[in-house]
């Protein structure tokens, strides 16, 4: 019953063509991105801070790029879509803006479900204590003008 709670009022960030093994996070959690990877789900509402790295295959050198991260603010049951742009290699939010695509992508959820990996509740409670007196007003004016936070490894 709570799932299915955490499924209907949580948010979700839809991040379709990151490649595989792309390490990927939100808030204090990261993983390697698989081949069906396709977003997080439940995602509670409120600030959070995403991060990844895109990772050359191993037979292509297998190098690590930097690390890029920013912080998202998400309301109940909102749908954050972005594309993976393997030019920039980085994730593009415009298609965020489109509604139309956002309310396909809603119309799906479900058949998406089986692609989306669930927010990491473990972590919660960690993050929770490191940005309770972090509001968005905040988080935003720390993130450089490009909305990035860049670090090399």
């Amino acid at each position: 019953m709570l799932l299915g709670r955490l499924f209907e009022e949580g948010a979700f960030l839809v991040l379709l063509g990151v490649p595989q093994g792309t390490e990927l996070g939100i808030d204090c959690k990261s993983w390697q991105v698989g081949p069906r990877f396709k977003g997080v789900k439940m995602i509670p509402p409120g600030l959070h801070f995403l991060h990844y790295c895109s990772v050359n295959k191993p037979s292509c050198g297998g190098e690590i790029g930097p690390k890029t991260g920013l912080f998202i603010t998400l309301k109940p049951k909102e749908i954050l879509l972005a594309n993976w742009d393997p030019k920039e290699e980085d994730l593009d939010f415009s298609a965020s803006q489109n509604e139309e695509e956002v309310s396909r992508i809603r119309a799906n959820l479900r058949d998406l479900d089986a692609f989306l990996g669930p927010y990491p509740y473990e972590v919660m409670r960690k993050w929770v204590s490191l940005t309770d007196r972090l509001s968005e007003e905040v988080a935003n004016n720390l993130q450089p003008l490009s909305g990035r936070i860049c670090c090399l490894q």
